[in-house]
């Protein structure tokens, strides 16, 4: 056991310093304060049980990332802690583990918490307050990060005598570490441990460290907080989009507090192009230490080993020349390495663009469909060996950077019935579509749940309209008015090849 957990805290990259004095838990909120942080358009959960012995229950968050959120660390503490209350504690399975994922940047909106965020909110939640008419995406985004900069300039001119930092957009997340690391990692952390359960979610953040040091204190405490007798301090300069999952207990007495119960994590590789223009590290692509950060966890008391692909990943196959091992570059086979460590379960958490608009690299015109080549990919291709993907998607506008999709989780071998399909997917289009996606088209019976889009499928044409109008930026009465819930779904393994078809359920007011 003590091996086992001096090599998570290496995989955490962080100090272990004395043990800090832990902050006073605040109690749950209350069912009015969930009731009025519900998503103006949300759905109860869509349940896909098979509750056979050892199957641990997942729940795929589908939540809506909002400005009102993040003022404050409460405000997003109890916001996630709602959906923990509504959508998971309800539906926990008894005497089998429960894991509940979120998505890819789940932390990514509490850059902006406190008075320091003002004016980062203010741009979240009207992109055309950053002097960005006429400007393509991510300027808004960027301008968000400027304000964020220069309103911890104490704390980046700290860090910058510290290391070598080079000008970049991370210096915000850099400079911001205490807030992200408070507000994002200590609710997750508190939320494992008061409900008992495992979860997990990501966030851009440099290594760190928690410190009782007055100086540190004074140097990087929050000025609205008044009291606080520790700081969590950056030990590197390097910002990584990592996945952290939290479990119900501690499994470590040193270090920071936050990252006591962390039982799995991992950093993504390779990048997407924004995240190269942020500045943002990639994790190690070849060697032991890729190796290790791609390493599948064993779920206690089931057969489940969780692998994580947090987007580009979950694309990433490549085909390695023969002999080759897979391992020896997960940027290219990232995929086909994670099956040869044992992987049985993709956890592949989201924030994927404009779910109408074209891919991420603009080949594909309709994102729904190259979207098959991982959510499908992953439970068909027999290249690889992996028995369930979980796709928890993020949805909501910040700035003029759009997230949209549709949660969903597949199985191998699927069920006997006739399946479901993304929307727009119902046949392949010659001459719109790629021909390399033309398996993926039409209902495919690897769903076992999927959450609906805001508004039945229909046209593409009109399904693009409709996008049009959820974006930022567009002014149109649901501008950013995206669908909130959650799957909830039993993993047997062996997998159970008689279960019940797709289950998926009608938009709101549809």
């Amino acid at each position: 056991m003590r091996i086992r957990t001096l090599v998570a805290v290496a995989l955490v990259g962080i100090a272990c310093p004395a043990a800090a004095r832990a902050e006073e838990a605040p109690p749950p909120p209350t069912h009015a304060q969930c009731e009025a942080l519900r998503a103006h358009r949300s759905l109860p959960p869509i349940l896909a049980p098979d509750p056979l012995a050892g199957s641990p229950r997942v729940f795929a968050m589908q939540y809506k990332q909002e400005v009102a959120n993040v003022v404050s660390y409460a405000s997003f503490r109890t916001k996630i802690e709602c959906m923990i209350i509504e959508d998971v504690v309800p539906h926990l399975a008894r005497g089998r583990p429960n894991v509940v994922s979120f998505n890819e940047d789940t932390g990514l909106a509490t850059l902006a918490t406190g008075t320091r965020g003002e004016v980062a909110r203010k741009i979240f939640g009207e992109p055309g307050s950053a002097g960005c008419e006429g400007q393509p995406a991510p300027c808004g985004a960027l301008a968000a990060l400027a304000s964020i900069t220069a309103a911890y300039s104490p704390q980046l001119a700290a860090y910058q005598a510290r290391f070598a930092v080079p000008p970049s957009p991370s210096e915000a997340f850099l400079a911001a570490s205490d807030t992200l690391v408070r507000s994002f990692m200590g609710t997750f952390s508190l939320m494992a441990k008061r409900y008992k359960i495992y979860i997990l979610g990501s966030v851009d953040v440099a290594p760190f460290e928690q410190s009782t040091n007055p100086t540190d204190i004074a140097t990087f405490r929050d000025p609205d907080l008044q009291n606080s007798s520790s700081v969590y301090v950056a030990t590197s300069p390097h910002v990584y989009n990592e996945v952290f999952m939290w479990g119900p207990a501690d499994v470590r007495s040193e270090g920071p507090d936050v990252l006591r119960n962390v039982v799995a994590s991992n950093r993504k590789v390779p990048l997407v192009p924004l995240e190269e223009e942020l500045g943002f590290t990639p994790a190690p692509s070849g060697g032991a230490e890729a190796i290790a950060n791609l390493k599948p966890y064993r779920v206690p008391h089931s057969k489940a080993k969780l692998g994580f692909a947090t987007s580009l990943p979950a694309f990433t196959y490549g085909e390695p020349p023969a002999g080759v091992d897979p391992c020896s570059d997960v940027s290219l086979y990232y995929m086909r390495c994670l099956s040869k460590l044992g992987a049985n379960v993709v956890i592949q958490d989201e924030a994927g663009g404009r779910w109408t608009g074209p891919d991420g690299d603009a080949v594909e015109q309709w994102q729904p469909l190259s979207w098959m080549a991982s959510t499908d990919r992953a439970v068909s291709d027999p290249s690889v060996r992996f028995l369930y993907n979980v796709n928890a998607m993020m949805v909501g506008n910040i700035a003029d950077l759009d997230s949209d999709g549709q949660t969903a989780i597949t199985q191998r071998g699927g069920s006997p019935g006739p399946g479901c399909h993304y929307i727009g997917n119902s046949e392949f289009i010659a001459g719109e579509d790629e021909l390399r996606f033309e398996q993926y088209a039409g209902a495919k019976n690897t769903f076992l749940a999927l959450a609906p889009w805001v508004v039945p499928d229909s046209s593409r044409e009109s399904l693009r309209a409709v996008g049009a109008e959820l974006a930022a930026g567009s002014k149109s009465p649901i501008e950013d008015d995206y669908l909130e819930t959650a799957l909830v779904a039993d993993l047997p393994i062996p997998v159970d090849p008689n279960r019940t078809d797709c289950v998926t359920a009608a938009p709101p007011g549809a």
